[in-house]
């Protein structure tokens, strides 16, 4: 899959995979993904009326979208737990 963001929230996630609260790029995202999914219900994708998934939602979503991940990344930041060793 691949997706386009705002370049601030580009650079926001790769900050945040710099400093350590995530592995990657794709756990932030993933973990941006799965606050998503809870937040418009519990993992059950969302169906536009003719039934199908609508992707398209996210962009019309940008600031929830944009806050999801700025949960994520603070969430991540306030588990010490997943911390590397050594840093």
């Amino acid at each position: 899959m691949t997706i386009h963001l705002p370049y601030d929230l580009e650079t926001s996630i790769q900050t945040a995979v710099r400093n350590g609260r995530f592995a990657s790029v794709d756990d932030a995202m993933a973990e941006a993904a799965r606050l998503l999914l809870r937040e418009i219900g519990e993992g059950q994708p969302q169906r536009n009326a003719a039934g199908v998934g609508s992707i398209g939602a996210m962009r019309e979503a940008a600031d929830e979208v944009d806050e999801i991940v700025a949960d994520a990344m603070k969430r991540r930041q306030e588990e010490p737990w997943r911390e590397i060793p050594g840093e």
